[in-house]
């Protein structure tokens, strides 16, 4: 509304002046400064309605000039039409200069958005969804995909998407070999399809016509002398991208590669990392039967509870650390048995979650879940150790750790002459313990996830391999389990 309101009143102020000065006067150029205004702020329509009030209001009763003597000379027709015009253009130019600048400034501050995401997370489907759904607001397309290239299978494997529909994404697999357009993108090319429902390169032209898509760009995602898959564009008619479209595209496929490879080195580090302290605990445990393994399996139960319970991909990363970890303070003890009620082994025993956490502390990363190691043994009536906590004073991670590992222990006690329980009598015994020992909505998470996956009761000193991560995915050790099993 100021906007309009400064407009107007310079409109009046400047047709005063040329009233007074005449149509050949310098006045006539500060009509100039409006029009350009409205173009700036109100775009087109704008700057032809300013200018042509301008043009109005010149034409009709403005002199060309004013003599000395107060006499006026009137405008030549011709005069009119040329100012007419002149305003016309600077309108029309001031309208496409300031809709080039605003798209610029949206273009230059989306590619900051992605590149400031890249650098604060490496998440990398994060990273990737943030990408298509920026690219796809900016170039106004239809739809934005990103895949990535798997040479176990030869496919294409989408990984982030935004706009179409599911039907269209999940239309069947992509395959380099069945695909001469990402044969082309594989090898470095930018390639356009200008009417995907029709052209023969595209490998799904049918589907593409049923969800009404037209031209369809693709770029490879390149990563110094490798191609790690494309990204593509689909527009809603058929035809080719601008210039600038292609440029644009080209430079988030950029960003998308960089991030690709910053996640990969990323997961990399992080499964070394979990390696080292799986190994870690392996050995500790090794020393005897009864817990040889108890650390890996507890871990197994944990990420899958930590998953029916709704956890972010972050959390449960923290919850397989600290479920792997959570007896490293065993490290100290002679026997893995808690012995005799307060015999010096029991005290020992009831310690060694404070000697792990005092063990990892050094460790910045694992700092988050050192509540898991000293906390897993506390019990939901206060009773446990080493702090006595009690209810939701105990840190949530811990309680899931503390219902896992007491099942488990149930089947696997630390006593080796102790007979282990059934799996559905164990599962009985930690459902009799809520309330009591563990967080009763965490045993009610545990029992339908039991009861929802049957492939986690194992028996009493099975070896159960890692199953594949959702953080980490498949390992070594994961593989040969299933491949003994099958």
């Amino acid at each position: 509304m100021a906007s309009l309101l400064a407009l107007l009143l310079s409109l009046a102020g400047i047709t005063v002046v040329v009233y007074l000065a005449g149509t050949k006067s310098v006045a006539t150029h500060l009509y100039y400064l409006p029009i350009i205004y409205a173009g700036y702020f109100f775009g087109d329509y704008g700057a032809l309605v300013t200018l042509l009030l301008a043009a109005a209001l010149t034409a009709y009763g403005a002199p060309a000039e004013v003599l000395e003597d107060g006499t006026t000379v009137p405008q030549a027709p011709a005069d009119v039409i040329i100012r007419a015009f002149t305003f016309f253009v600077v309108g029309m130019a001031a309208s496409r200069t300031s809709t080039e600048l605003r798209r610029r400034a949206t273009e230059f501050r989306t590619l900051y958005e992605v590149a400031h995401s890249i650098s604060s997370t490496l998440r990398l489907r994060q990273v990737l969804e943030l990408i298509v759904k920026h690219a796809l607001s900016v170039i106004e397309a239809r739809g934005c995909s990103i895949r990535l290239y798997r040479p176990d299978t030869g496919e294409l494997e989408l990984v982030a998407m935004e706009g179409l529909n599911d039907a269209y994404w999940g239309k069947g697999p992509v395959r380099i070999e069945d695909s001469p357009v990402d044969q082309r993108a594989m090898g470095g090319e930018v390639v356009l399809i200008e009417d995907a429902g029709r052209a023969g390169e595209f490998q799904y032209p049918a589907a593409a016509r049923k969800a009404g898509i037209g031209a369809v760009l693709t770029v490879p995602l390149r990563s110094k002398d490798e191609v790690l898959g494309v990204m593509r564009v689909y527009s809603r008619r058929p035809g080719r991208f601008a210039a600038r479209e292609v440029e644009l595209l080209t430079t988030f496929a950029t960003q998308a590669a960089v991030a690709i490879e910053n996640a990969e080195l990323y997961e990399d580090i992080r499964r070394n990392y979990y390696e080292t302290v799986r190994a870690l605990t392996s050995a500790i445990e090794a020393r005897d039967q009864a817990t040889y393994r108890h650390s890996e399996r507890v871990t197994t139960l944990t990420v899958a509870l930590a998953e029916e319970m709704g956890l972010s991909p972050d959390e449960i990363e923290l919850v397989q650390f600290g479920s792997i970890l959570h007896d490293i303070g065993k490290i100290g003890l002679e026997s893995q048995s808690a012995g005799a009620p307060g015999s010096t082994e029991e005290v020992f025993y009831r310690m060694h979650p404070l000697i792990g956490t005092s063990i990892l502390q050094p460790i910045t990363f694992l700092k988050p879940v050192l509540c898991i190691v000293t906390g897993h043994h506390e019990r939901w009536d206060g009773t446990g150790f080493p702090e006595g906590l009690a209810g939701k004073d105990i840190p949530f991670y811990a309680r899931l750790v503390a219902v896992t590992d007491a099942y488990e222990r149930c089947l696997n006690p630390r006593d080796p002459e102790e007979p282990g329980m059934e799996p559905d009598n164990a599962l009985e015994e930690v459902t009799a313990g809520a309330g009591s020992r563990f967080d009763p909505e965490v045993v009610a998470a545990f029992r339908r996830l039991m009861r929802r996956r049957p492939e986690l009761h194992f028996p009493p000193m099975r070896e159960i391999p890692l199953p594949p991560s959702p953080i980490f995915g498949a390992d070594e050790h994961s593989q040969e389990g299933r491949e003994t099993e099958s």
